[in-house]
């Protein structure tokens, strides 16, 4: 158990300070470059992320599943799989990449504008080191060393931080395109920071004989993993894609303007979802965390249950936080990350069904773990759909308008959760245990009345840290004596 508590206590305390570090990054570089420099990095970003999602073919995941994996039960040299791996990566890199370089016309033809080309050319470099970075860190946490992998994230996003803001500085009284390029250099550079800290400490503990290392054929044993998890990634951004067009035409039958209704979408977009999961990223650390001991321990189902029980548990417990502060607080956090809190009302609507989305990690976990890539896609595409059907359906309907793009998205997300919560149970048959169950609910009753009662921010502050303790207690009362058991000892953390 101190094991496990001091893993996640330092990678979630790591996670703060990336997400503090990007927090700041993302106002500075809005200010300094500006509504037109923001507009050009919205042109260029869809791209380029969609880009990364296609060369990276969800190779990371599928390396900390199989090497975990084979850390058990010995059926693959760990070498094998990661040059298989480095195999598809450059091979899949090099022919987005390809694509890339001829896509000018494309540009010119879409967008009227072919400034965005050359970032994206800058960026090339940017994809290859990417996604080799991302082999490295599957490896990793396949091996609990998750320490390393965030602190790789920490210095680049200093790194990033850095350079960024000198060559801004330096290029000041330059146009902004100029400046526009410089941050994506910047972006690139930073990459190869994360890439020679993770290649560093690899390399100390391991020796690298790569040329003598033979792959057996073992790039199709990645690839039958690896393609429902690119085929999720791809349905996602398409859907992201459509979304704002499905919303535009329907608002357009209700006599709404197209400003009117891209102003609704980026209240939404940027101001309410970024504060609905801005805790997100504590739920993402433990299921990275859980994930290469859901692969080890699927075959014990007791040391599996004490392992699911436990990260269900901080799930609730960060879901719990979050909602607090969308429901109770939504004008007060909005004006304190974004000055802006026109988007409170559509925080405070979405509140409740986002406290489920944050169980989705674990879930996802499960399912990669136990090789159920298909199961995955699954509910992504029925969700992705229903979200599509909604949003466009509801906000044609003149009582609803606007309204109908958040309530799709609700009923959305929470259709994906309990796809998720179904098919990840069909799995590991994880049974609630009921002490746990009721104890977590009346404690987060009582903090619900008692914030319900006492409204304002410092008493939410105060009444947070009141309950630090009684959590803490409840956690050893239940988890102090369990331990994670395994025949393999050496390749077994305790829990």
């Amino acid at each position: 158990m101190k094991i496990f508590s001091k893993s996640i206590q330092s990678i979630l305390i790591i996670g703060i300070l990336i997400k503090i570090l990007g927090l700041v990054y993302k106002i500075v570089i809005t200010r300094i470059l500006g509504l037109e420099g923001m507009r050009l990095f919205s042109l260029i970003m869809p791209t380029l992320s969609l880009s990364l999602c296609l060369s990276s073919m969800c190779i990371p995941t599928v390396v900390n599943q199989n090497v975990a994996k084979n850390l058990i039960h010995k059926n693959t040299r760990v070498s094998t799989i990661l040059k298989a791996a480095f195999h598809i990566t450059f091979i899949s890199s090099t022919l987005i990449c390809t694509i890339l370089l001829l896509s000018f016309p494309l540009y010119q033809l879409i967008y009227q504008n072919s400034f965005i080309y050359y970032p994206l050319l800058i960026c090339i470099p940017l994809i290859y080191i990417s996604n080799i970075t991302g082999i490295l860190r599957g490896y990793l946490e396949a091996n609990n060393k998750f320490q390393i992998t965030y602190l790789a994230n920490f210095f680049e996003q200093i790194a990033k931080i850095l350079l960024t803001f000198l060559v801004i500085f330096l290029l000041k009284k330059s146009p902004v395109e100029q400046q526009v390029l410089a941050c994506f250099v910047c972006m690139t550079i930073s990459e190869f920071a994360s890439f020679g800290y993770l290649l560093f400490k690899i390399k100390k503990r391991t020796a690298i004989r790569y040329q003598n290392i033979r792959t057996e054929g073992y790039e199709k044993n990645i690839l039958k993993q690896a393609f429902p998890l690119t085929l999720e990634q791809v349905v996602i951004s398409v859907t992201n894609y459509l979304e704002p067009f499905l919303f535009y035409f329907a608002a357009s039958f209700n006599s709404i303007s197209f400003y009117d209704a891209s102003l609704y979408y980026t209240q939404v977009t940027s101001y309410a979802i970024p504060l609905l999961i801005f805790a997100f990223f504590g739920v993402q650390s433990i299921a990275k965390f859980t994930f290469p001991k859901i692969t080890r321990l699927k075959e014990q189902p007791e040391n599996l249950h004490i392992i699911l029980s436990k990260s269900f548990f901080f799930c609730f417990l960060i879901a719990a936080f979050n909602f607090m502060v969308c429901f109770f607080y939504p004008k007060e956090f909005l004006l304190l990350l974004f000055g802006d809190d026109s988007s409170s009302h559509i925080v405070y609507l979405l509140s409740v069904l986002y406290f489920f989305f944050y169980f989705n990690p674990i879930f996802i976990a499960i399912l990669q773990s136990c090789q159920k890539e298909k199961k995955l896609l699954l509910s992504t595409v029925i969700s992705c759909i229903v979200t599509l059907l909604c949003v466009f359906g509801l906000t044609l309907i003149p009582q609803i308008k606007t309204a109908g793009y958040i309530i799709g998205l609700g009923i959305g997300s929470f259709i994906r959760f309990l796809l998720l919560l179904i098919f990840a149970n069909q799995e590991v048959h994880f049974k609630i245990d009921k002490k746990i169950f009721l104890s977590c609910l009346l404690l987060g009753t009582v903090y619900f009345i008692v914030n319900l009662f006492y409204h304002h921010l410092i008493y939410f502050l105060g009444i947070t840290l009141c309950f630090g303790p009684p959590i803490l207690l409840l956690y050893g009362h239940f988890y102090k004596n369990n331990k994670t058991t395994s025949p393999h000892k050496k390749h077994t953390t305790p829990f």
